[in-house]
């Protein structure tokens, strides 16, 4: 599948949750998961380890400040609601959903297939003068050092890291050259392609007339 295929599905992955039934999104939620966990299991482990704060923070605020039914024989005067809860939950599996799809891109793209299908999903912001090239060129040296800086040793993100990581941007050699080869689209990212623009007229015509 070309790259540009690839970030288009990922980018319909996370439209289409929005737009799906609890349960569909609960299913949508075992699919990817299940994927990611089979191609990358360390990855995304880890990855969810590491924003396990970031969802309690996201359940908290949801169900105490949502709201509706209270929860009953709560220990505290100040009790989360049913509404507020599921909707937390939701949120988290939404989350859930995106890093999986994420983790499945990576896993089945490398560094150099992702910049090219990024550059040729911006290459219509030239109509508007931005140097796509410039900055597909810039953000890739960027990851191939921030993949180099966490390959080190107890590496730990913080303040002075972001700040280390910002002057090393600024001083990337710009004359270093970058090759992204551009496979030919088959006959399958040609429908793929069809399909998702097919499928978001339809969606939109359905919520103008709506």
């Amino acid at each position: 599948m070309h790259p540009f295929v690839k970030i288009l599905c990922f980018i319909a992955l996370l439209v289409l949750s929005s737009f799906l039934s609890h349960q569909l999104i609960y299913l949508l939620c075992i699919v990817v998961t299940g994927l990611a966990l089979k191609l990358q299991l360390k990855q995304f482990v880890r990855t969810i380890m590491r924003m396990r704060w970031l969802f309690m923070s996201i359940f908290i605020i949801y169900a105490f400040a949502t709201p509706g039914q209270y929860i009953e024989f709560f220990p505290l005067n100040y009790a989360p609601t049913f509404e507020g809860s599921a909707l937390g939950i939701l949120q988290i599996i939404k989350l859930i959903i995106a890093l999986a799809s994420l983790s499945i891109l990576f896993s089945m793209s490398s560094k150099q297939q992702l910049m090219l299908g990024l550059y040729l999903l911006l290459t219509p912001l030239k109509l508007f003068g931005i140097n796509t090239e410039r900055f597909t060129a810039r953000l890739l040296l960027t990851l191939s050092y921030v993949e180099a800086l966490a390959e080190k040793e107890q590496f730990k993100l913080s303040f002075s890291r972001l700040d280390e990581l910002h002057a090393a941007t600024n001083s990337l050699q710009v004359e270093e050259v970058i090759m992204l080869q551009s496979p030919a689209f088959n006959y399958v990212d040609k429908l793929l392609v069809v399909s998702m623009v097919s499928s978001a007229l339809m969606l939109a015509a359905f919520k103008v007339f709506t």
